[in-house]
């Protein structure tokens, strides 16, 4: 699932573990503003789950309060 939230590109994934269970991951990305670098975050393994619907749900939470942070 990826979306733009405030200055932010969002990427929530979850990957698949050889158990069965799902990782909830983000990869944040700041839109540049004039004069400023490529900034980008990887989340790594946020949390576990039994399904992937709830991994991306976690991710997505994470990032959002992640970027809510990182804007202030």
């Amino acid at each position: 699932m990826q979306f733009d939230y405030k200055h932010f590109h969002i990427d929530c994934r979850a990957r698949h573990a050889e158990d069965g269970a799902y990782y909830a991951r983000a990869k944040i990305t700041r839109v540049p503003r004039k004069n400023e670098h490529f900034q980008s975050h990887d989340s790594g393994d946020i949390d576990t789950f039994s399904n992937e619907a709830d991994a991306i749900s976690c991710a997505k939470s994470w990032a959002m309060e992640w970027c809510d942070t990182a804007a202030e």
